[in-house]
């Protein structure tokens, strides 16, 4: 059926008279009577540039929302829409501050008594208590002074590059520091100047998925195709979605540091929705499909499916609608 305006009101009235039918001739609720729970699924070809298939589909679920008394029911929870949960990073209040001061003091103070092992401790116990909250201007400068007392203990142990590394990382978070000659020594300041010499560190990401291939998208921006590094410019929670036809997206939130490096794997889910669609392409029937709509329908407690496929052909979209009651074991198809 082609989207014409009739076209499309012509395919309402069919599907609602199969659903009705369904049913053995039961009317669907009336408009004073609660709505009656559906699923409604759609899927799109890949072909369809998205927010041509978004408008045809939604402008579907329009027309089926104004001739069926029904109510949505979401299917998220039999398709592992997350696989995990988005990570919540607190803004670090005045007692949360006044921690993260005082372990750092601690550190510095067994810095100046030359105690290296407890003032390396020390320096990881303030970064792990500052990492615990949102990078930004609160949290900022004692992540860069934890670098930067990083940096002197690699000098003391005579090992300038690490030194250099950490000093790099330090002036990333603060470069508006500069340190004063009188409160530093020569081969510092020479580490300093060196660091400065650097191309700016940012956080590495190595992302990975099963199966391979898929798109990596930070904050909204595509990124590459796994398996990638990716690279993230600056602090502040960043936004990772992994898309691969046929599967459901994998999403995680995460925040990293200018020198940091981390692995990311995201074994990607199978989408019902997708699968129900490359079932319908090999069997026009839909009776492959009807397992697959009933254990849905049991598992949300809705009383009917209802799936909208927007296939592509040789002259162009084509849709189609299958409906399966909660008492049928086949699904209804209407025709293209």
């Amino acid at each position: 059926m082609r989207f014409t305006s009739r076209g499309r009101k012509s395919l309402a009235l069919l599907l609602s008279v199969i659903l009705l039918r369904s049913t053995g001739g039961a009317p669907f609720a009336s408009a004073k009577s609660p709505p009656e729970p559906c699923i409604l699924l759609k899927v799109s070809a890949a072909s369809i540039p998205p927010d041509e298939a978004k408008d045809r589909l939604d402008a579907m679920q329009t027309l089926l929302e104004d001739g069926l008394h029904v109510r949505w029911v979401s299917s998220k929870s039999v398709e592992h829409v997350a696989q995990e949960a988005t990570e919540a990073f607190p803004l670090a209040d005045e007692e949360a501050l006044e921690a993260i001061s005082k372990s750092l003091g601690e550190a510095i103070r067994h810095m100046d008594r030359m105690e290296t092992e407890a003032a390396a401790g020390g320096l990881a116990d303030t970064e792990e208590q500052a990492r615990s909250f949102r990078f930004g201007e609160s949290t900022r400068p004692y992540l860069a002074e934890v670098f930067l007392r990083r940096g002197i203990l690699f000098l003391w142990e005579g090992n300038p590059g690490k030194a250099e590394e950490m000093l790099a990382r330090s002036r990333a978070l603060r470069p508006e520091f500069s340190p004063d000659p009188a409160m530093f020594s020569p081969p510092f300041l020479d580490a300093w100047k060196r660091a400065g010499l650097r191309l700016p560190p940012q956080a590495e990401l190595l992302v990975t998925s099963l199966p391979s291939g898929a798109k990596i998208y930070l904050d909204g921006e595509e990124a590459g195709t796994t398996p990638a590094r990716v690279h993230v410019s600056g602090p502040g929670p960043v936004h990772i979605r992994i898309i691969a036809e046929g599967y459901l997206r994998g999403e995680r939130t995460g925040q990293w540091l200018p020198g940091d490096f981390d692995s990311l794997e995201f074994p990607l889910v199978p989408d019902r929705n997708a699968v129900l669609a490359e079932i319908l392409s090999s069997s026009p029937d839909g009776k492959e499909a009807g397992p697959i709509l009933s254990r849905m329908i049991v598992e949300t407690g809705a009383r009917r499916a209802a799936l909208l496929l927007l296939e592509e052909r040789k002259d162009g979209p084509v849709l189609r609608v299958v409906s399966q009651d909660q008492e049928q074991d086949v699904p209804a198809v209407l025709g293209t």
